[in-house]
């Protein structure tokens, strides 16, 4: 009995198979924005304050079952001094905190007298969570004296996690050497896509039949 699985028809259903999808789980994977600023008396000061303290913010999360690719952090922030860069990064959990970077984000200069408004954070490379594995984002400011501020909301709103679970804030005033919990909500919302698939075995199996059957119909034509 002759088969209607001719290699070309092979390497079509591979490639379908192979072609990436649109993913309908784009979007925030935790989030307690949108929101109104609760002002500078309940924000962050980021980088080297007045006061000489060098202070860094970070939310955490943990991520499901399901690895995704990062796409961007979203921060609300103002600034009360000259222009300032806003810096960061992801980062693993160690202990509850903050441990070894992952991927730092772009550097964004952030104007004098901005804000509060939302600034976009992201990495030069693309950058997958890992399935089951806790994470933090971590934003600082410049090392040199300014008020760059990363807003609390009005009321402090806790982010909702979805597909995750939510591991809280923890802050430093001491450049990351030692880490507190936070129970001051700043701004934010984290935007992932789900990672894309890699094909299974069985898939490039019969991607390469199809190509090595179309090469033996040319042979055999020939």
């Amino acid at each position: 009995m002759k088969s209607n699985c001719s290699p070309i028809k092979l390497l079509l259903v591979a490639l379908l198979i192979c072609t990436p999808v649109a993913s309908v789980n784009a979007g925030a994977i935790l989030s307690n924005l949108p929101g109104i600023s609760g002002g500078t008396s309940v924000s962050t000061n980021l980088g080297l304050g007045p006061d000489l303290f060098d202070r860094s913010k970070a939310v955490g999360l943990t991520m499901d079952a399901v690895a995704m690719t990062f796409v961007s952090l979203e921060a609300l922030i103002s600034n009360e001094t000259p222009d300032s860069i806003l810096s960061g990064g992801i980062y693993t959990d160690v202990g509850g905190n903050p441990g070894a970077l992952v991927a730092a984000f772009t550097p964004v200069n952030v104007a004098s007298n901005f804000g509060p408004s939302i600034v976009t954070l992201t990495t030069a490379a693309s950058s997958v969570l890992a399935a089951n594995t806790s994470y933090w984002f971590l934003l600082d400011g410049p090392g040199t004296e300014n008020l760059l501020l990363w807003d609390s909301l009005a009321p402090n709103t806790a982010p909702t996690a979805t597909g995750v679970a939510y591991d809280g804030y923890r802050f430093s005033s001491d450049g990351g050497t030692s880490w507190t919990v936070s129970g001051i909500f700043n701004g934010v919302r984290i935007n992932a896509t789900a990672a894309a698939a890699v094909p299974a075995p069985a898939t490039l199996a019969l991607l390469g039949l199809g190509l090595a059957g179309i090469g033996w119909s040319r042979r055999k034509a020939a």
